[in-house]
């Protein structure tokens, strides 16, 4: 009866779906910056006519109606993130069905706990494999992100068959970890059409004119998920440390179990700061246009490129980051660093106090990041970075070569050979005699 079964289905989805890739993502209007992204991404695709030579379907919620079909796609580009609620049966089909995965969080921390919180299996053995492989991870700069001490990627970053990451940092901390999956390095995308920046830009007097009325005549920026990790109460500090001339605005989601109010209120900053959560898209823009400086820092680090930052440097607003990961890929002219970890207030003050007191400084800084951005979306930089992507993984997923040694390797995990054996040689004769038959670049 289960052959009658894998008949029917290879008739159903075989012939429809084996040309296709299935895109597996949140998509708007899901509350998450992913997916924003994800729309980016494609319309990219769509854009330099990647999507006209290979058909691309992004799958929405991941309904479990799909689970049968996954496994007849060309190829299926799972998107994670550190949220359980958006990313988790996507990450159960990426270990699953292997593909190509891109990493928007190098951490997954706080996905596989909830995973493991929840009961789930998938979680429970991705905790045990992140745990087995905690001593790879030895680089200074990885062991003070405490996230990142323990690799929770590493169980789905060892089950795929590419993965996009969007720094060189990333890829640094994938090969430490040991991981052999092919890494593409991606540039996050230019989210925001310039005609919105265009109007968010326009806004930016008639935004700033109540503020002014009360004093203000700097405007301090923080921008994206109201959490934590951006160190609002040390910014809070630093910016009431500062003459009464400067303010702050707070514009973004509210997060679950953090009391942004709380912040607000203990702050002492009074009328010198505002409080802006869950705006539209417009006003989220609009108000990254009218700051003078935005704060991008992010404690605990868990190797993410920014969204927010990148906004920021569309809208050539000049930021200051953090010190540390993947914020170090970023050309030093760009944006304003300060110390990784918890900064002192005092340091961060005077960061803004350098921009504040000299807007020559502050302009040029705010117009070399949207000139960076703009040449990348003149070159496409992210469409043309996934569609290579694609492209080598279903090359490497279609190489005969590929399956066969994928087969032998599984053959010698069932039989418990260790890395120790395979060192040893046991098994390799296989693989040896099977590359002499691969056909070499330029050869027959």
């Amino acid at each position: 009866m289960a052959g009658v079964r894998e008949i029917i289905a290879r008739r159903l989805w075989g012939e429809r779906l084996r040309d296709r890739v299935a895109w597996l993502s949140p998509m708007p209007p899901a509350p998450t910056g992913i997916a924003t992204y994800s729309r980016a991404v494609l319309d990219g695709l769509e854009r330099t006519g990647f999507r006209e030579r290979q058909r691309i379907e992004a799958i929405w919620p991941a309904s479990r109606r799909f689970e049968g079909a996954l496994p007849w796609y060309a190829l299926c580009v799972y998107h994670l993130g550190n949220n359980v609620e958006f990313h988790r049966d996507i990450y159960r089909d990426a270990i699953r069905v292997p593909g190509l995965v891109v990493l928007h969080d190098l951490a997954l921390d706080d996905f596989v706990k909830g995973m493991v919180a929840r009961g789930d299996p998938v979680g429970r053995r991705s905790l045990r494999e992140a745990i087995r492989n905690v001593d790879r991870i030895r680089s200074e700069d990885l062991v003070r992100s405490e996230p990142l001490r323990v690799p929770w990627a590493a169980h789905v970053a060892r089950r795929a068959r590419g993965i996009v990451v969007h720094s060189e940092f990333g890829r640094r901390y994938l090969r430490e970890l040991g991981s052999k999956t092919p890494v593409f390095v991606v540039p996050h995308p230019v989210v925001e059409r310039e005609g919105d920046v265009r109007r968010a830009r326009a806004r930016r007097t008639s935004l700033r004119q109540p503020l002014e009325a009360r004093g203000m005549r700097t405007l301090v920026g923080v921008f994206g998920d109201l959490n934590p990790a951006k160190l609002l109460d040390v910014v809070a500090e630093a910016v009431r440390t500062l003459p009464a001339t400067v303010h702050l605005v707070l514009v973004g989601r509210r997060i679950e179990g953090y009391d942004v109010d709380a912040v607000v209120r203990e702050s002492a900053l009074g009328e010198r700061v505002t409080l802006l959560p869950d705006v539209s898209d417009g006003d989220f823009l609009g108000w990254m246009c009218a700051a003078d400086v935005v704060m991008d820092l992010r404690h605990p680090h868990r190797g993410e490129v920014s969204g927010s930052l990148a906004r920021a440097m569309q809208c050539g607003t000049p930021a200051i980051v953090s010190g540390i990961g993947s914020y170090l890929d970023l050309p030093e002219d760009l944006v304003v660093r300060v110390s990784s970890g918890r900064p002192d207030p005092s340091e961060v003050a005077a960061a803004i106090d350098r921009l504040a007191g000299d807007p020559a400084l502050a302009a040029g800084i705010g117009d070399r990041a949207r000139a960076h951005v703009e040449q990348q979306a003149r070159e496409d930089a992210t469409a043309r970075g996934y569609a290579a992507a694609i492209e080598r993984t279903l090359a490497l997923v279609r190489d005969p070569a590929h399956l066969a040694l994928a087969r032998w390797a599984r053959s010698l995990v069932d039989l418990s050979v260790t890395g120790e054996h395979v060192a040893r040689g046991y098994g390799l004769s296989y693989a040896r005699a099977l590359e002499e038959l691969t056909p070499r670049e330029g050869g027959p």
